[in-house]
């Protein structure tokens, strides 16, 4: 990937996401009043938004008791952030590759079976003061377990902060953009799309799910609240941006013949649902999430 095109994927990431990340902080009273050590992990940090706005945030003296872990399972995003790190000076930062969740397989017979879903981002027990997952549990095969390790390497008295989603704009007006053309596959609902990556039974999208998450995995002085921000895009920009977001949205749901054959035409008819619903206006989308914190028992 180009930096440059990095840099726009951060800008359009960082425009969504980046009001929850700062509400994300906030809420976690980062940083502290006292003058410890800052032991960071943002997980599942994909572009760098949250730590962005950590460095943002931090006077010169925090950023010098400041350890920052910036963790990921794609290499591309990994490659890309380490390369901004290193762009804007960032000290004692580090970008890897990490997982909240591996899935353990032993060999049975003809094949492989699956027997459990186990703790294994290889990162030290009681090590992170602070761990940011924005946007981030829902999207585990089995966010628990995901919740779990988090536990696990935080430190006693630590701080686990994330964000999920309740109401995705853009779910709304890709559905109708896609059902104007009949040939084409049908559009998952909201509810799939929130829980795609997800292979368990829990929800991530109200307060008592979240609560109940965080007190079921160790956590204690646990807080949820609902926070929002609005997004105005040019037409121009969801053109740049439609081969990404909407690869992300249909790639669990059609199968690969279907992406293939329709994903150019998906692409086009909701670019034209939203030239027909906005006309020359901006594209106007409030997004509603939820931000949660808890603290290490």
């Amino acid at each position: 990937m180009e930096p440059s095109q990095f840099e726009k994927i951060f800008s359009r990431a960082d425009s969504i996401t980046g009001p929850f990340a700062d509400s994300l902080l906030q809420q976690a009273k980062f940083p502290p009043s006292t003058n410890s050590a800052l032991v960071v992990l943002d997980m599942a940090c994909g572009s760098g938004v949250v730590s962005s706005h950590i460095m943002a945030l931090l006077s010169s003296e925090a950023k010098s008791r400041l350890d920052l872990t910036c963790a990921d399972t794609s290499d591309a995003m990994i490659s890309n952030l380490t390369r901004r790190i290193e762009a804007l000076g960032w000290k004692n930062t580090r970008a890897v590759i990490a997982d909240a969740m591996v899935r353990q397989y032993q060999p049975d017979s003809l094949h492989l079976t699956l027997t459990m879903d186990v703790q294994d981002t290889k990162f030290p027990s009681s090590h992170f003061s602070h761990i940011f997952f924005n946007f981030g549990p829902m999207i585990l095969p089995n966010g628990l377990v995901g919740l779990r390790e988090c536990h696990r390497i935080l430190q006693p008295n630590g701080v686990l902060g994330f964000t999920t989603w309740q109401t995705v704009p853009w779910f709304i007006d890709y559905r109708a953009g896609i059902a104007m053309n009949p040939s084409l596959p049908s559009f998952p609902s909201d509810d799939r799309l929130k829980h795609a990556f997800s292979e368990a039974p829990e929800r991530w999208d109200s307060v008592e799910d979240l609560r109940s998450h965080f007190e079921a995995t160790g956590f204690d002085e646990v807080e949820v609240r609902v926070a929002e921000c609005t997004t105005k895009y040019k037409l121009g920009e969801m053109e740049d941006m439609m081969p990404y977001t909407l690869g992300m949205m249909i790639q669990k749901f059609w199968t690969k013949e279907e992406l293939e054959k329709y994903q150019g035409p998906a692409g086009e008819a909701i670019l034209e649902y939203l030239k027909l619903k906005y006309s020359s206006g901006p594209i106007v989308w409030n997004w509603v999430g939820f931000v949660a914190t808890g603290r290490k028992a």
